[in-house]
Formats: C-alpha cells, structure tokens, sequence
C-alpha cells in the first residue's frame, strides 16, 4: 500500500502522528462500510494506527491531537460500538485542551477552537443517547 511507503519515510512529532492518523482515518472509513468478509481486519489496522498516532507526544491543544482524539472518539463509537471508550477519549481529550486554551496564542486559538467545539458536540450527542437508552430500559 502507498501509505505504508509514506510512512516507512523519517519524520517525527506532528508530522508523523498527522500520516498515521490518516492511515488510521483509511480504515475507520473502509470499517464503516465494509462487508462482513474484511470487517475485521480492517477495524484492526485502524485501531492498530490510530493508537500509534496517539502515543505519539503532542500539546494538548494541538490541532493534530484534536482531530486524531475527534476521529478516534468516533471509530470507537460507531465501528467498535465501544461507547464508554468513545466518551473517556473524547472527554480526556477536551479536559486537556480546555485548561491549556487560555495559553494560545490567537491563530492557534481558532485553529483548536472548532475541532473543540465538535468534541464537545460528540459528548453532548453521546451522553445524550446513553441516557435516553437508560430510559428505554426501564
């Protein structure tokens, strides 16, 4: 695959968590779609990247670190159906960004701002369904 040449090329920090993201991303959106014969195995190379994306150190406001927290959240969520996963990494994520946001500077400040806001909705929308179903058990 092209993406393992890509990634098999030195780089470090934010510019390698953004390509195994992207691979990580590949298969989320294959995983979302896949028939029942390749669920499996791509549900697992996207796990597989995005969790090397994720030990990979970065600010917490960073927008790379957001949108790999966003994607993550959301792989767990609809394809892992992993929702108390979902929402740990989603509200971790948002925790951190939030007590760092103060010290931005104005462009990096916009550029967290909106992957923010979309974690925040994530959580709202997620929450909101666990406890709707808690009222359905009943």
């Amino acid at each position: 695959m092209i993406l393992d040449k890509v990634l098999a090329k030195p780089c470090e920090g934010e510019s390698k968590a953004f390509f195994v993201k992207m691979v990580g991303d590949y298969y989320r959106y294959i995983a979302e779609n896949a028939g029942e014969d390749i669920i499996a195995a791509v549900r697992d190379n996207a796990l597989k990247y995005y969790k090397n994306a994720n030990e990979i150190q970065l600010p917490p406001c960073n927008p790379i670190r957001l949108g790999l927290a966003l994607n993550f959240s959301v792989f767990h969520y609809e394809v892992m159906k992993n929702h108390k996963a979902a929402v740990e990494l989603a509200d971790l994520a948002l925790q951190e960004a939030l007590d760092k946001i103060d010290e931005l500077e104005e462009d990096d400040f916009r550029d967290a701002k909106s992957i923010i806001e979309l974690l925040k909705e994530n959580l709202t929308l997620w929450k909101e369904e666990e406890s709707g179903n808690d009222i359905d058990d009943l």
